[in-house]
């Protein structure tokens, strides 16, 4: 299937401090108006700057990060914001653009910035309402990927959009390594619903092999109003917890130096052969009866280690009370060698798993939620947001025995995303908006500085 594009005209300082500390005050259960003094964190992670959200929109919700050179791109549901953060302390709200849709997960490459719709719109331009029937009804309509020219950060323009098939919950960049004039996206999704073809020739199906599959878009940068869906791989997948055709995957992480590629898909965890980037197969399935969702994955820089999320409960329920084990909820580590040919029959055995000790309230949603791994040689370190419990930095480097080195909880938290760029820890919390945190260790120091960072696209081998 060749979907095209449908057009619109467009008229630091390394200072070495303490590694850990005990946490400030102790922590409350989360709820009310936000309060800028952290609830619970270490002395080792502090905030430093942030940039608050900008709208009161009562379904105004931010989602996903990505960065170029020193520009931040913050996904929300009303749109995305590109922020200035050269210095730190004090980001500089560029733009706020405003293109309703669901998640707006966001990534960006060389100038352009892709955009994820997951929920029917009457039109792919920004502006179109949902595609409701008279009794509100969810009807079929153009979901997909937006695409942004955002060569000037404070004057994105809209360029077009790919519709596919099932929307895109997620995607994620990948390089092509044959062909640096263009880049790909792996669109991924699952069917929520049921939904005939619309007139953008996207439709979304349960029906025999459900939505096993996921959508490959093809990005020509000279020419990114021409994108289309180029493949559609098909998966062998696992319904999700017996549902009959209830396939899919949530998140796709890709590592091009090693040509792999992990995929969070509901009921099990896969591992791609990325080789021929318009054609991933699988060459691993991983099965762990811990997992209540597969959620979202990434590698450790050294290609040794795969990291996989379990966001319990869909990340909507609680699942840090003192009621709950530490499995559920749980990054879990894999050694990726001992990964090829798994079938996902018989469970393979993890060499850890890592979760907040942190008892959050009753109420408070909380799991493991989007992470990353510091580009460092000798250690291994990850941030993660946490949802209720914030922000997170564990320590892997005994692959076994992960603990947790620094976190950074704030009243009211709702964290979506966490990540290490470049000497900070930006997070964009769902009520907040986007902080920028400075963790004090001697990681710090080390880190490698990268260009640019899609947090579910990793180029280089480093260590």
């Amino acid at each position: 299937m060749r979907l095209p594009v449908r057009r619109i005209a467009l008229t630091f300082s390394a200072l070495m401090l303490l590694v850990a500390a005990p946490p400030v005050v102790a922590h409350e259960d989360h709820g009310g108006t936000w309060d800028p003094s952290p609830t619970s964190q270490t002395k080792n992670l502090k905030i430093v700057g942030s940039a608050p959200k900008t709208s009161d929109v009562p379904s105004y919700r931010n989602s996903d990060l990505a960065f170029w050179g020193r520009t931040v791109f913050a996904g929300n549901y009303e749109g995305f914001r590109t922020i200035d953060a050269s210095d730190p302390e004090n980001p500089r709200v560029l733009s706020d653009f405003a293109c309703a849709g669901s998640q707006n997960d966001v990534s960006v490459w060389k100038g352009l910035l892709f955009v994820s719709i997951d929920s029917p719109l009457t039109a792919p331009e920004c502006g179109s309402p949902r595609s409701l029937d008279a009794e509100g009804h969810t009807t079929p309509g153009f979901e997909g990927i937006r695409i942004f020219d955002v060569h000037d950060p404070e004057q994105p323009a809209y360029v077009g959009a790919v519709a596919t098939d099932c929307g895109s919950h997620t995607h994620t960049v990948v390089p092509d390594k044959a062909d640096p004039s263009r880049v790909l996206l792996y669109v991924s999704s699952y069917p929520s619903g049921e939904l005939a073809e619309s007139a953008y020739g996207n439709s979304c199906s349960r029906v025999g092999e459900g939505h096993s599959k996921i959508s490959v878009v093809e990005v020509p940068l000279g020419d990114p109003a021409s994108a289309s869906v180029v493949n559609e791989p098909r998966l062998e997948l696992n319904d999700y917890k017996g549902n009959a055709g209830f396939r899919g995957c949530h998140d796709i992480s890709v590592f091009s130096a090693i040509d792999r590629a992990a995929a969070a898909c509901m009921q099990e965890g896969q591992i791609w052969d990325i080789s021929d980037v318009e054609n991933p197969t699988t060459i691993a399935r991983i099965h762990n009866p811990a997992f209540d969702f597969w959620h979202s994955a990434t590698f450790t820089w050294d290609g040794s280690t795969v990291l996989f999320g379990d966001e319990a409960g869909g990340g909507t329920s609680p699942r840090c009370r003192a009621t709950d084990p530490d499995t559920v909820g749980a990054i879990w580590l894999y050694d990726l060698a001992s990964l090829d040919n798994r079938d996902a029959t018989t469970p393979e055995t993890p060499l850890s798993h890592y979760k907040i000790s942190r008892v959050q309230g009753e109420n408070a949603r909380c799991t493991m939620h989007n992470f990353n791994v510091l580009p460092v040689e000798g250690r291994y370190v990850g941030v993660s947001a946490a949802y209720s419990g914030g922000t997170t930095v564990f320590d892997f480097t005994d692959r076994e025995n992960p603990v947790e080195i620094a976190h950074n909880d704030p009243h009211g938290a709702n964290t979506w995303s966490s990540y290490w760029y470049n000497g900070h820890v930006f997070t964009n919390d769902t009520g907040r908006g986007m902080d920028v945190m400075l963790l004090a260790d001697p990681v710090r120091a080390g880190a490698n500085k990268l260009p640019h960072l899609n947090p579910q696209t990793q180029e280089s081998l480093i260590g």
